[in-house]
């Protein structure tokens, strides 16, 4: 393990804010972006995921890529987030229908936008609610060089034709972690350069409202703060013509 605070030059008596500094640091001066090595960009990630506990286990049998079974056969889930690099699964599936927004913290990718979409059919396990919903469905990237937290459920709004914003819904909270393959609806802290599969369902509106845009706003925290302080803001928008809908109106992972 002592290799690993080598890598960043740091002594193995670091404490977790130390190591996130000294992380985000180097980042800024060995990525492959800003003209550094590759090869001493994975170093550096190796190392602090090694001394963080980052990295997902790949001798793991695994349905889908989101779900592990123990020695007992259970089933259990896998880390919900991954390395883009290394993303297990349906690489040759077509996104070419999918919106992308490229900004400072997030490359935010809307991977698909489903109408009345039967909630009972969406989670492995019951759901108390039987209802009908329209549900967002993100690719997110931190291309930042700090941790940032998703809050799809909170964070994202659907403005409907109407002219009326609609919020997400924590209506299948309790199987958040229970969707088909990487996706899931929970909150997740995204470390710098990992990615995510994420979900979000939407506020019940009207049969006749079609939405025109989503739209969600990334909040950064301030690490420099004690508290709860914010640095900075930014808000990814897709707008959503009548095609681009109709396109996006598929779901990205195969169905039973």
């Amino acid at each position: 393990m002592e290799r690993h605070y080598d890598a960043l030059g740091l002594s193995p008596d670091a404490d977790e804010r130390t190591v996130r500094r000294a992380y985000r640091s180097l980042l800024k001066d060995h990525h492959p972006d800003q003209g550094g090595s590759r090869e001493q960009f994975l170093r550096i990630k190796e190392a602090y995921e090694a001394i963080l506990g980052e990295r997902v286990p790949r001798d793991r049998e695994t349905d889908g890529g989101a779900i592990t079974r123990g020695d007992d056969g259970s089933r259990r889930r896998r880390q919900p987030t991954y390395d883009p690099d290394e993303r297990d699964g349906h690489a040759d599936r077509d996104r070419t229908h999918e919106l992308t927004v490229n900004s400072e913290y997030l490359t935010l990718a809307l991977a698909g936008l489903v109408h009345d979409v039967d909630l009972a059919s969406l989670v492995d396990g019951p759901v108390t609610a039987a209802t009908t919903r329209t549900v967002a469905f993100f690719r997110v990237h931190n291309t930042s060089f700090q941790p940032l937290p998703w809050r799809g459920k909170t964070d994202t709004s659907f403005i409907g034709d109407d002219g009326f914003l609609y919020e997400g819904s924590s209506i299948v909270a309790p199987h958040a972690t229970d969707l088909p393959e990487r996706w899931v609806g929970t909150d997740v802290t995204l470390e710098p350069g990992r990615a995510l599969d994420a979900v979000v369902i939407a506020q019940e509106m009207p049969d006749d409202v079609s939405v025109e845009q989503v739209m969600y706003a990334q909040h950064v925290p301030d690490e420099e703060s004690e508290g709860d302080g914010l640095a900075d803001t930014e808000r990814y928008l897709f707008e959503l013509k009548p095609l681009v809908r109709e396109r996006l109106n598929r779901f990205p992972f195969e169905r039973d």
